[in-house]
């Protein structure tokens, strides 16, 4: 598991938050980043999956963190406004941490796979990013899939990865 994360959230500078084409708002490049670029680290507070799926009368932000435990991101963070894609321009690399999966333009939406980082039986979205590798789906149990496992090789969070490993 990892270490439990700082209580704030941190994003790179060339990024903000704007209207998206892909749902409601999202995160944007102001400037090229360049790939492996550190581009967001998680933080908030963790919490277990009974507790993550007691009735909420808003969202919440939240990627798994272990088999019962889930970071919960602080209320309206930026980071909470990345959007999903089946072909994102972020993955993780390390503790909280996305990063560039590979070159990002100025004007770029900033985007990850949510099936990289929920893993919550019964969690499921439909999928609007258009992509030529688009699900039209994403679900808790995505983590199984082989050709994403086969795509993101080690860029998953922990338990994920640990189950993919298993």
């Amino acid at each position: 598991m990892w270490p439990a994360p700082e209580t704030g959230c941190w994003l790179h500078p060339a990024v903000e938050v704007r209207a998206s084409p892909i749902s409601g708002v999202g995160l944007f490049a102001r400037a090229p980043i360049a790939v492996d670029a550190r581009v967001s680290r998680l933080g908030g507070r963790l919490v277990s999956t009974a507790a993550l799926l007691r009735p909420a009368t808003d969202y919440v932000d939240t990627i798994t963190v272990d088999d019962d435990i889930h970071l919960v991101l602080p209320p309206d963070t930026p980071n909470g406004k990345g959007n999903h894609s089946c072909d994102p321009n972020l993955w993780w690399a390390a503790p909280y941490t996305l990063v560039a999966r590979r070159d990002i333009a100025a004007g770029e939406e900033l985007t990850n796979d949510y099936a990289t980082s929920t893993g919550v039986p019964g969690f499921a979205m439909p999928c609007r990013c258009g992509t030529a590798f688009c699900r039209g789906r994403v679900t808790g149990g995505d983590w199984a899939r082989l050709d994403l496992q086969a795509r993101y090789g080690d860029h998953w969070v922990p338990a994920l990865l640990a189950k993919i490993r298993a």
